[in-house]
């Protein structure tokens, strides 16, 4: 699923990537005026795959990304009636390493204003420990999504919601930066 939306300069278009199928052959890109019409959208996605999910596996696993993502999402959630996210499990797909009440934290933007509002438990939600050195914080990270995703090798998340800036970069990964060259974990 590839997410855009506009940020502070209007006219820009919001844009979401829905499959037909559980295929990626079967993909279709919606375009919306602006996020205002993209986030009711986003919001009945994310909710009808958490029902599929949790009615064929008993969770629904979802990756969050930051920037404009978090209010939209987290204002639309939130005005749905009888939003039960008690068997959700929610990973970071991009997260800086700084405590997290300072505002560069993902993890800390969707506690202030999703989280705290909504019926997921605190083991639902894989945080980093922004207390432990960059490298540490990473295989900490590591064996959380290991214990979350048992006997996968990789874990698959059932939804993925991936923000893009207007320079083009997701996931705090930018466009022709060396970090996109590296093929292996170590």
């Amino acid at each position: 699923m590839e997410l855009t939306a506009p940020t502070e300069n209007p006219p820009r278009e919001a844009a979401v990537e829905i499959p037909n199928s559980s295929v990626m052959a079967g993909r279709r890109v919606v375009v919306f005026p602006s996020s205002a019409e993209l986030g009711p959208v986003l919001a009945h996605l994310v909710t009808s795959r958490a029902e599929k999910a949790i009615s064929s596996c008993g969770r629904f696993t979802l990756g969050l990304s930051g920037g404009s993502l978090v209010s939209m999402l987290s204002k639309e959630l939130l005005a749905l009636p009888h939003l039960d996210c008690s068997k959700w499990v929610v990973g970071f797909c991009d997260e800086r390493v700084v405590p997290f009440d300072d505002p560069e934290s993902t993890y800390g933007l969707y506690k202030n204003q999703l989280f705290s509002k909504i019926s997921i438990p605190d083991s639902g939600i894989l945080t980093i420990d922004p207390s432990l050195p960059v490298n540490e914080c990473a295989e900490d990270y590591t064996c959380k999504l290991k214990e979350a995703f048992p006997g996968e090798d990789f874990p698959v998340f059932d939804l993925l919601l991936l923000g893009m800036g207007p320079d083009g970069h997701t996931c705090s990964l930018f466009p022709d930066h060396p970090l996109l060259e590296v093929s292996a974990v170590r």
